[in-house]
This record gives C-alpha cells, structure tokens and sequence, in this order.
C-alpha cells in the first residue's frame, strides 16, 4: 500500500480551502491533513500534523504567508508551495521565494479564484509530485 503525502491547505478564504481541498483530494497519493485560515492557526496545526508539504497563501490576516514562512522552519522541515493571487513582481513573491518556498502557483482570477480547479489544477498536482519527488 502507498503511503499518502500528508499535506496542510493555509487559505484565509473558505472557498479556496474547499477548491483546493478538492484538486488536492483528486490525486490518489495525496491526502489533507488539516486546514488553517492564517499562518497563526497553521504554526499550530504543522507540528500535530507533521505535513509533507504546505499548500500556502500569502495574503491573509492575522499572520500573512511570509510571516508564516519566517516561522515555519523552526517547527517544520515540510515543503512549501505558494498559492496566491499575488502579482507575480510583488515583493512579497519575491520575499517568499527568499524564504525558501520550492515553488509558487499564481491564482488565475484574485483571492477568490473559483476558477481555479479548471485553469490549474493539473499545475497544482504536477507541481506538488515534482517538489515531493513522487
């Protein structure tokens, strides 16, 4: 039997935890863990769920994703992809990819990309299999 991957979704928005829950939850080796609004709740949940990687957007409230990322690796050695709505010249994309994250996916249509599934779901799996090397 294959081991899933463990992953953590970290979306301020309950409609992307559910999009991307769902694109994640396609992929038979692949299986949520847990769910975090903001990088707070999500330092709390890594350690109880030892993710293999982190599903991580960086606009949110209370603790955004690169203030998350300036935390993380003192709990962590979990893997990071970045899903955001950022503007890929942003300096929080670019502060993120100097953080260490070992990729970013850019959501097709602003925070809230219902979309999201249909324009990148395929480059979310294939991105999570290349980072996890399955």
């Amino acid at each position: 039997m294959v081991t899933k991957k463990k992953i953590l979704v970290v979306d301020d928005s309950p409609i992307m935890r559910v999009v991307i829950g769902g694109i994640v939850n396609e992929d038979p080796m692949l299986q949520i863990v847990e769910y975090a609004a903001d990088g707070i709740e999500a330092l709390s949940k890594v350690e109880s769920t030892q993710p293999d990687l982190i599903l991580l957007d960086l606009e949110m409230p209370k603790m955004n994703g690169v203030d998350f990322m300036k935390n993380v690796r003192l709990k962590s050695r979990a893997k990071v992809l970045v899903v955001t709505a950022e503007d890929p010249s942003s300096p929080k994309v670019a502060q993120a990819r100097g953080l260490g994250v070992d990729g970013v996916i850019f959501k097709p249509s602003g925070s809230v990309s219902a979309d999201l599934k249909a324009q990148r779901s395929q480059e979310i799996r294939n991105s999570i299999h290349r980072i996890l090397n399955i």
